[in-house]
């Protein structure tokens, strides 16, 4: 969470795009009017909305960028190498989506400590902020799908 939410805001919840208002807010397990960053809390929607774990939930006009193309500067972690056409997941804040490798921005391939740009295509739309502005929803990793390792670190560039 960043920022501040209170009971009456509208809310926007990412990436179905559904709107709802807040009927309630539960900070350790006490009722509140309002919550700020970093608490740990619970909302209580106006309605009824399906909102599940790794789902955004903005009040505001600053909503993050709903894309399936992502472009990155990268940071490779692994040992081994990463390559266009590798099927990876995305670990972005609570959510993890499939991914494809379309470009390393030129490179053959990104081997370890290697930095790079490059651009991926997820499954489900992610909900994502440009790194500069917000780096808690701007950053990722890619992981392997085989064996959960951590592959690559990244930066959302959503300005290229």
């Amino acid at each position: 969470m960043s920022g501040t939410l209170r009971v009456g805001d509208r809310v926007t919840v990412h990436p179905s795009g559904e709107t709802s208002e807040i009927a309630g807010i539960d900070v350790l397990g006490r009722d509140a009017c309002l919550a700020y960053a970093p608490q740990s809390l619970t909302l209580r929607l106006a309605d009824q909305r399906d909102v599940s774990r790794g789902d955004m939930i903005t009040a505001g006009p600053d909503a993050p960028a709903l894309t399936q193309d992502v472009r990155a500067a990268v940071c490779h972690l692994a040992d081994r190498a990463l390559r266009v056409g590798d099927r990876v997941l995305v670990k972005h804040t609570t959510r993890t989506v499939k991914a494809l490798v379309k470009d390393l921005g030129g490179a053959d391939e990104l081997t370890t400590n290697d930095l790079g740009r490059i651009t991926l295509r997820t499954a489900e739309p992610l909900a994502l902020d440009d790194y500069a502005d917000v780096r808690r929803t701007g950053a990722f990793l890619l992981v392997d799908p085989a064996d959960g390792s951590t592959l690559t670190a990244g930066m959302a560039d959503l300005s290229r």
